[in-house]
């Protein structure tokens, strides 16, 4: 039994097709069969039952994968842990992130890391919240940045300070508000907006507020990310609810920005590790941004 067979093992699990994952390994279906079989049979118990398609694991089966999981990460864990002794600096820093947090969230944290180690490329592994999670759980990333509440028997969290909303309004669009002060949202009834698309978190926070405030949006314009939304806003589309965080951090381009009362997250964001896991000087040094930021 070796490495390779654990992870063909883990994979055909996954994916439960041989042809698929012969494919994604570029290898031959019956050089795939052909290491499943050695495995079973040096294992003495059938992993696979073959007879369902796709293929499903026996109870035997479910206890090698687990198995297999966990020491195919003690493997990747080592790995990384020596890299530190053959390259000095160099090495990958994968961050999992939702691409909602990482075009305001990350950038910075990325330049100052690359700035005091300049060999470290970083890789970030923008998914949805329920994959962070679990991929952060079984150590797919050196971190992950999620919302509260995570598994803490298997995550360690640290917190992040919490995003504040603000609204972007275009100078076209006339109102009331005072911008020196915070606005409360049920005075948006008769403004047009721009909206991220349905099932995005940013989505989501916009629809609770809406309820919250008795509010019956206008959607003017429908987008897929935070830039879009605020380009939109600036070219006089709409309003747009965005991260004040993001916001600051651009050119105010025929808008107002106005903070909104009550308006911090209902989750509470955080950077997870999976328990146990192996951090470099970098990862380090990169949570510490996110969190403390630099002494």
């Amino acid at each position: 039994m070796n490495s390779r067979q654990l992870q063909y093992a883990v994979l055909l699990s996954e994916s439960g097709n041989f042809s698929h994952v012969a494919e994604s390994l570029n290898i031959t279906q019956p050089a795939l069969s052909k290491q499943i079989l050695s495995l079973e049979k040096e294992l003495g118990v059938q992993l696979f039952d073959r007879n369902r398609n796709p293929v499903t694991l026996t109870a035997a089966g479910e206890h090698f994968i687990r198995e297999a999981r966990e020491i195919l990460y003690r493997e990747s864990q080592l790995m990384k842990s020596m890299e530190q002794f053959g390259s000095g600096d160099k090495g990958q820093l994968v961050i999992g992130i939702t691409p909602f947090r990482s075009a305001y969230l990350i950038p910075e944290t990325v330049k100052k890391v690359r700035e005091k180690f300049p060999g470290v490329q970083v890789k970030l592994a923008e998914e949805g919240s329920e994959a962070l999670r679990k991929n952060a759980a079984e150590g797919m990333f050196d971190f992950a940045v999620v919302n509260m509440p995570v598994d803490e028997s298997v995550l360690d969290a640290v917190l992040i300070e919490p995003d504040r909303l603000a609204l972007v309004i275009p100078e076209s669009i006339k109102t009331d508000f005072s911008v020196s002060e915070e606005t409360d949202f049920s005075l948006c009834k008769d403004i047009p907006f721009v909206v991220l698309g349905a099932g995005q978190e940013m989505r989501q926070l916009f629809e609770k507020l809406c309820i919250h405030s008795d509010v019956r949006p206008q959607i003017a314009a429908e987008v897929v990310n935070l830039t879009s939304a605020w380009e939109m806003a600036c070219a006089g589309v709409g309003a747009t609810l965005l991260p004040l965080q993001f916001v600051n951090g651009k050119r105010h381009r025929n808008v107002t920005v106005v903070k909104l009362k009550n308006s911090f997250y209902l989750r509470q964001p955080a950077v997870v590790v999976k328990k146990g896991q192996y951090l470099s000087a970098y990862a380090r040094y990169a949570i510490k941004l996110l969190t403390k930021g630099e002494d």
